[in-house]
């Protein structure tokens, strides 16, 4: 059977494979000037999907990338700041705070320790400045509160401040009283304090010059008869002392003194402390406290450094950088994310108190002391340089006896608090190089996924011009046999 051949069926035709001829040259006109494979998901939907899942990871890991490279640049940061204070208070090198301390205690360049106090004190102000260091808008040793300077300097608190009316039968006001209450005298055996001595507990007095062997040796002239008046009156003899403070070996004629209250604070209604630990209420002349957070760094109170101890092993600040953040019951693993939050105080070795060990003078008249310290390093240098500022300003001699004990118990707590930073320097040293190994591999990985889906997605620029060429052919071609056609058909048509 022959098909018979129209105009209206050939012109049908050939309409149709015009435009898919056409069709096929405006998507390779379009790859070469797109240079893409493909420009929509209907195009290709299984390499358009592989795609879009490689972008996914590209862009993950680009985000990783700049999260990574944010944090390291805040470790740059705070490294160089550690590294300027761990020179400050090298213990080897010359002009440090150490070199300060060591000529402190040197007894012919005594004459200096005023002038040391103001150096000590002036790079302690200074180590705080350090710490107090921003990158961009962020304090980086804030820890998680990024936002607040970490340190301030305030007026020193007195712990003891009782800021309310003091009662004689609470416990836990009893640094407000002197003397220990008699309930016999009182008439009220609630009462456990009282200031007015009258109405205190008494106790046989004694005698503050007492000398065991010289009592000894009287009491043994006056079983012979032989002790004289002036030898009974010598003020080393007697345990306790009477009205008329001579001295007495027999309790009942020792003269009654007030039983005094071995908590009683006579700074207590006194909301600062001064440099030489008496109390003020005038906050100009305070000594300065550090504070970090709104918490006192030396504060001994327990709800203080439990504060502490959430800011250094509570606090954390995850951030993902590319070590497969995962979650378990909606808190993330800490494994997989990295804690970016930096707090000032566990790099100035710690907050607190503690007992330290050390020695006083040299020779045969060298001595242990212990005393209680702070732990760390600008509060003991604060602290030595409040001791060098009180010590006479002529010949450099110390203030007390208490503060060149306390002197070399801060000094002997400064080098070992120094090996504490040093090795904590060292700690962020190693997550420095930790950041940047890892923004080496996560540029890497970001190349190859990029290198990946552009393989994919964009087209060889030489064959999608050989492919524009031979659709642009296919069409001219398509354009001449048509003219040939529609005329034959016609003519077929007007022979009928």
């Amino acid at each position: 059977m022959i098909t018979r051949t129209t105009t209206i069926g050939t012109l049908k035709n050939y309409r149709y494979d015009l435009n898919s001829s056409n069709n096929t040259l405006a998507k390779s006109m379009n790859k070469v000037i797109t240079r893409r494979n493909f420009n929509s998901y209907a195009e290709d939907p299984a390499l358009a999907t592989r795609c879009f899942q490689m972008r996914r990871s590209f862009l993950r890991t680009s985000t990783q990338l700049t999260i990574n490279e944010s944090i390291r640049h805040k470790y740059d940061v705070a490294w160089s700041a550690l590294d300027n204070i761990s020179q400050d208070i090298d213990t080897v090198a010359k002009d440090t705070a150490f070199t300060s301390i060591l000529t402190g205690l040197n007894q012919p360049d005594a004459s200096g320790r005023n002038a040391l106090g103001q150096s000590m004190a002036a790079k302690a102000k200074s180590i705080i400045q350090t710490m107090n260091g921003r990158y961009g808008e962020s304090f980086v040793f804030a820890g998680a509160d990024s936002l607040n300077a970490p340190f301030t300097w305030e007026a020193k608190r007195n712990p003891n401040f009782l800021d309310e009316t003091p009662d004689p039968t609470n416990p836990d006001h009893a640094r407000a009283f002197q003397y220990m209450a008699d309930p016999n005298k009182t008439g009220d055996a609630a009462i456990l304090y009282t200031e007015d001595p009258t109405k205190a507990q008494t106790v046989a007095e004694k005698n503050e010059f007492y000398d065991e062997d010289y009592t000894k040796e009287i009491d043994a002239k006056v079983a012979a008869g032989t002790a004289t008046g002036e030898e009974l009156r010598d003020p080393r003899y007697g345990i306790y002392v009477r009205p008329d403070r001579s001295g007495t070996n027999v309790e009942a004629e020792a003269n009654q003194a007030p039983v005094e209250n071995p908590d009683y604070d006579p700074y207590w209604n006194c909301k600062y402390l001064k440099e030489d630990g008496t109390g003020t209420n005038d906050e100009t002349k305070a000594a300065s406290a550090l504070y970090f957070r709104g918490v006192a760094v030396d504060s001994t109170d327990p709800a203080d450094l439990e504060k502490m101890d959430y800011f250094t092993k509570g606090e954390k600040k995850y951030l993902d950088v590319g070590l497969g953040h995962k979650e378990q019951d909606g808190e993330a693993i800490s494994s997989t994310v990295f804690n970016s939050a930096l707090q000032g105080i566990y790099y100035l070795g710690g907050y607190g108190t503690s007992m330290q060990k050390a020695t006083v003078g040299t020779g045969d008249t060298a001595y242990e002391v212990e005393r209680e310290v702070p732990n760390n390093m600008v509060s003991i240098m604060n602290r030595m340089s409040e001791i060098l500022l009180r010590c006479n300003t002529d010949d450099g001699d110390w203030a007390s006896t208490e503060d060149e004990e306390e002197f070399m118990a801060l000094a002997a707590k400064f080098e070992d608090t120094a090996s504490v930073i040093k090795q904590r320097w060292d700690e962020m040293d190693t997550k420095s190089s930790f950041l940047r190994d890892n923004t080496d591999f996560l540029t890497d990985t970001a190349d190859s996924i990029s290198q990946q889906f552009m393989a994919l997605e964009d087209a060889d620029p030489a064959a999608a011009i050989s492919e524009y060429m031979f659709a642009r052919y296919c069409y001219d071609a398509a354009l001449k046999v048509g003219n040939s056609i529609l005329s034959q058909s016609l003519m077929d048509y007007m022979s009928l």
